[in-house]
């Protein structure tokens, strides 16, 4: 094979040059074991175009990495899998290309040995010998040392290239690629050297982590032995640093008094002398996220208008102008108070006429942060004033944790269904909540947890309740009281039209024009299907009924009408029926009136006399305040029947039975005193009860009418029943003022003083 004018005169297969393989896209250093993934397709190409005469080589890939130096490899074996070729071999010696020309889109070049230059002599070389072979011996021995520097042969002077080569892999610090692309030894070895001293200073910080770790624990103690060394190694490279710094500065940028601050810091000194991952050190750092959390000296800014407020409120409820107008007069005193303040609302009325909807319409109307605790069922007071940072899980309570939630110190705080509270061997909430809604108490309120003073005193505390029969009387007298009653009916259609029928069709998606339902329809869904003192059966309803006419909208593409006629095809047979037969004379049946949680209801009271032997049967579900009322009514029915009428009662020989509907349904209160007597009477005397009148009052045992409340509630649940005709206390007749002026209207009322009216009255006696 020949050479001229600097082309190949003769080609090389693939076989004849398979051992040899030219390495120019990485730094392979000589003397070392090499795996190179190459691509198929690069490699039969690369394989595929070079020519190989004497020493000369071309390719027509380009020259990778500008470079023109490489490593020869002597190739052991190939492997390919997923078109990826690896090869295998060891490469034999560093060369270099020269000569570099290109032909017809064809590199040509001479391959030649490119040594590394001996730029020192023997003397320099023995410098760097004793500095490696030190350095090596040093990282050899002791209890931390590697076995992979045990086993590096001694550095020897005759060649230091091949030693370079052959071992710099085992060091960590290396750099391959310098090494490979320097050419003067002296810079080799300078890097060579500088990198094991950059492992030895690595293994003396070893070895003195080592000694303190020692100084620590006792021998045996394996576990204690890994935390500790983690411990040290984490202080030794700074590893907590960055926390505490963010700690340390989150504390001091806290608006917060100094107390605080200076708890804060020594909860951090303890968080970081504990150890990493230890149970008690996730505790104080729970604790101290929680306290950086609160909104310590953060307020919002309020709206003041008022009459932005009034807007509000009439946008968001129709009616019951009492209570905005007594909300209206909170808020101005709020505001001359600059925020102060100084009383705390709480909204009673049966559920579904608007508590918890109001309270967020004054959070909005007050540009204040709305936040709401629900307060039924609780009955562990850790869950008010918090858990002691005794354990694992402990956690602030209800009133810091909603504070935290809200983001500032002065938002609107409902507390919900206030009268659910439940107490047992944990304690009692509502006595927790006494601190939270006394103004003269709650600015240095303190959390079990974060055990720390916090001023809540700038927080608008709003609470609601069903009844207050079943309330603190301590925490009562910390409340002022707005009542709300029952809707009218009028009330009720009025409210379905303005926003309960939109509110519905906006969730479902329909509009006017898809469907439309009468006010008639809406009329026979409150008269027929409804008993409730608030609007939230009626909301569910009227949802029913828009979720049936969106079926045939989106089957027959038509617009739905949804008149009276058709409520029955959308909510069936009607649960309330027209009660107008109850309304006839009957013996021994009186209609008595009730106030439930639920607002008012109207109340059979029957009763019956049978031969027997003087047994006295009370059914239905009683407590026992009615019971005894039966018992007053008896005594007071026979009293005016001997004295009155005198008729002798003789019940020797037999039963009396008193009964009163809806048995599932407990009922308990003394305002069925009048009614059941009455019933007691006509029994006895076989005289029926005028039908169309119903009746409340608390009988006492010598026969006097004494007042009773929810005297609102109660004429409308007369109402509802077709009954106009209310018979009341007279001590009662200043409430009547109280009640809307469409329903006074409506009704006719008689009041009375003694029982002996009331028989006259319904028994024509």
């Amino acid at each position: 094979m020949n050479e001229t004018d600097g082309a190949l005169s003769e080609q090389i297969s693939l076989k004849d040059l398979y051992p040899v393989l030219v390495g120019f896209t990485k730094a392979i250093l000589p003397d070392t074991d090499v795996a190179i993934n190459i691509d198929r397709n690069v490699f039969l190409d690369l394989y595929s175009s070079i020519f190989v005469h004497g020493a000369t080589i071309a390719t027509t890939d380009s020259l990778p990495n500008g470079s023109l130096i490489g490593t020869m490899v002597m190739i052991h074996y190939t492997k390919e899998k997923d078109n990826v070729i690896t090869v295998v071999g060891r490469a034999m010696m560093r060369v270099k290309l020269s000569d570099v020309t290109v032909s017809n889109n064809v590199h040509y070049a001479k391959l030649i040995s490119y040594p590394y230059e001996k730029d020192c002599d023997e003397d320099t070389v023995a410098v760097y010998a004793n500095m490696i072979s030190a350095s090596l011996k040093r990282l050899a021995s002791g209890e931390t040392s590697d076995k992979v520097y045990s086993e590096i042969p001694p550095f020897y002077t005759e060649d230091p290239d091949r030693w370079i080569n052959s071992f710099s892999p085992a060091f960590k610090n290396v750099d391959t690629n310098l090494l490979f692309y320097t050419d003067k030894l002296s810079a080799r070895l300078e890097h060579l050297a500088v990198a094991i001293g950059v492992q030895l200073d690595q293994h003396k910080v070893r070895e003195e982590i080592e000694k303190k770790i020692q100084e620590n624990i006792e021998k045996g103690q394996r576990e204690y032995y890994l935390r500790e060394e983690l411990k040290v190694i984490n202080e030794e490279l700074f590893g907590s640093e960055d926390e505490r710094n963010r700690y340390e500065l989150a504390i001091e940028e806290l608006k917060a008094p100094e107390e605080v601050k200076d708890k804060l810091t020594r909860e951090l000194n303890k968080m970081l002398s504990l150890q990493t991952g230890s149970p008690e050190s996730f505790v104080c750092k729970n604790y101290i996220d929680t306290v950086l959390a609160l909104p310590w000296g953060k307020y919002s800014e309020e709206n003041r208008d008022i009459k932005r407020a009034r807007e509000i409120l009439d946008a968001d409820h129709y009616g019951i102008r009492e209570v905005k107008d007594r909300i209206i007069e909170y808020l101005a005193v709020h505001n001359l108070s600059e925020g102060n303040v100084t009383n705390i609302l709480c909204l009673v009325g049966p559920p579904g006429v608007g508590k918890t909807s109001i309270a967020a319409s004054i959070a909005r109307a007050l540009g204040r942060e709305y936040v709401r605790a629900s307060l039924g069922g609780v009955h562990d007071e850790a869950e008010i004033r918090g858990h002691r940072r005794t354990y694992i899980g402990s956690m602030p309570g209800r009133i810091i944790a909603g504070i935290k939630k809200a983001g500032t110190a002065n938002p609107l705080f409902l507390l919900d269904e206030i009268d659910k509270l439940g107490a047992d061997y944990k304690g009692d909430p509502s006595n927790a909540l006494l601190e939270v809604l006394d103004p003269a108490q709650n600015s240095t309120y303190q959390d079990h947890y974060i055990d720390l003073p916090f001023d809540l005193s700038k927080v608008m505390f709003i609470t609601t309740a069903n009844t207050l029969q079943t309330m603190s009387r301590p925490l009562l007298d910390r409340m002022e009281i707005i009542e709300l009653g029952s809707y009218l009916p009028e009330e009720k259609h009025l409210i379905a039209v303005r926003f309960l029928t939109p509110k519905q069709m906006k969730n479902y998606c329909l509009s006017s024009e898809q469907v439309e339902i009468t006010d008639a329809a809406i009329d026979k869904i409150i008269r027929f299907y409804t008993r409730e003192a608030g609007v939230r059966r009626l909301e569910q309803l009227l949802g029913k009924v828009l979720r049936k006419a969106a079926v045939v909208v989106v089957e027959k593409g038509e617009k739905v009408v949804v008149d009276g006629a058709d409520i029955e095809k959308y909510l069936g047979v009607p649960k309330f029926p027209d009660s107008d037969a109850t309304l006839q004379d009957r013996v021994g049946v009186v209609h008595g009136l009730a106030w439930t949680e639920n607002g008012g209801e109207l109340l059979d009271v029957e009763a019956l006399v049978l031969a027997g032997k003087d047994k006295k049967i009370v059914t239905g579900n009683l407590g026992n305040v009615m019971k005894e009322s039966v018992e007053i009514a008896l005594t007071n029915a026979r009293e005016y029947a001997a004295k009155v009428l005198g008729k002798d009662v003789d019940l020797s020989e037999k039963d009396l039975h008193v009964h009163f509907p809806d048995g599932a349904v407990p009922k308990d209160g003394p305002s069925a005193g009048c009614a059941i007597s009455t019933a007691i009477l006509s029994a006895l005397t076989d005289k029926p009860v005028k039908g169309d009148v119903a009746i409340t009052g608390e009988l006492s045992l010598v026969g006097r009418v004494i007042a009773i409340g929810g005297v609102k509630e109660k004429c409308v649940a007369a109402l509802r029943s077709g009954i106009t005709k209310v018979i009341l206390p007279l001590e009662n007749q200043k409430d009547v003022a109280d009640i809307p002026e469409a329903l006074r209207e409506k009704m006719h009322f008689t009041f009375v003083e003694r029982v002996e009216e009331v028989y006259k009255l319904l028994l024509d006696l």
